[in-house]
């Protein structure tokens, strides 16, 4: 799969190139995280950290991708979450050890968001390219 950057793809283009779930922001297969799908609306810091949700599966998802520190995907981002397009910006993999769900860091990340309430985890991503 050869993503070209900057370019503008739709979620059902990565997920015919990837595989995985359509309507998640981290498909997965066979319990492998495939890309990664943000929106800056969400995530004012994407790619360097993450903002995850507090639905279950979305924090399901965090933590699948917290035990997989060697996994390189692909990272899209989206300025709005009502977009219906994505800009690939590169190869990146799971910071090891950066899953928190300490109070006080989410309260400074649900500030920059304001997803006041709505957020499970932060965890961090490292460019591998």
């Amino acid at each position: 799969m050869s993503f070209v950057k900057d370019k503008l793809y739709t979620r059902q283009e990565i997920q015919q190139l990837v595989g995985g779930e359509i309507q998640t922001y981290l498909p997965q297969s066979n319990k492998i995280i495939l890309a990664g799908c943000f929106s800056r609306e969400l995530n004012p810091d994407a790619p360097n950290e993450i903002q995850a949700g507090n639905a279950h599966r979305v924090s399901a998802k965090a933590y699948l991708l917290s035990q997989q520190p060697e996994t390189i995907f692909p990272v899209f981002l989206k300025e709005k979450k009502k977009d219906k397009h994505y800009s690939y910006i590169g190869r990146y993999k799971y910071m090891e050890n950066s899953i928190t769900h300490d109070t006080n860091k989410i309260c400074e990340a649900e500030e920059k968001s304001g997803r006041h309430g709505e957020l499970s985890y932060l965890f961090k991503l490292t460019e591998v390219d």
